[in-house]
């Protein structure tokens, strides 16, 4: 397995941005198993959970697996542990008996809350430098990258930040009068 905590010795030349976004997204991947691991999480039901807590409503599983890069498959493993640690519920569609969309317990809404508290550690020091306008910024154009290559995010607003005014100058015929 590659390390990615080594720093890159490169010849000097600047990373292309998809190879340092695909070296942030190793790194973010293994930061959210290790905040969730102490709820009894791995990042697949943590990502699940967050899905589900975003939408508000209940999706189904092939809604589930495609909002969470998973496949059906995978899902149904992820959805079964969900919902034998009580931290998930299904019942059937009311047109379509056969969907059984799936909603947050009370329980896994308080799991969800505790890890994304730890997330927001997590990102908090991930950002640590940028201003709150660069977070929004870069916010932004990931998930603008996102919409490009058709991957999500077009129910998605994401607030333009505002640039502070900049301080007017005085120019010399000011201090004449």
């Amino acid at each position: 397995m590659t390390d990615v905590s080594r720093p890159d010795r490169s010849s000097g030349t600047p990373p292309r941005i998809s190879y340092a976004i695909a070296r942030l997204q190793q790194l973010i991947l293994a930061a959210v198993t290790e905040e969730v691991v102490p709820f009894g999480l791995t990042a697949l039901q943590f990502t699940t959970l967050s899905v589900l807590g975003r939408h508000g409503a209940p999706l189904s599983n092939s809604q589930l697996a495609r909002r969470s890069f998973m496949t059906p498959q995978s899902m149904h493993e992820v959805i079964h542990r969900l919902e034998s640690d009580g931290l998930i519920k299904r019942a059937p569609h009311p047109e379509h008996r056969r969907k059984l969309p799936a909603s947050l317990t009370a329980k896994g809404r308080r799991v969800l809350a505790s890890c994304e508290e730890a997330m927001g550690t997590f990102e908090a020091r991930m950002l640590r430098g940028f201003a709150a306008n660069e977070r929004s910024t870069f916010l932004q154009m990931i998930t603008s990258a996102v919409r490009n290559l058709d991957g999500g995010f077009t129910d998605l607003e994401i607030p333009v930040p505002v640039p502070a005014p900049k301080p007017k100058r005085r120019n010399g015929s000011d201090s004449a009068r």
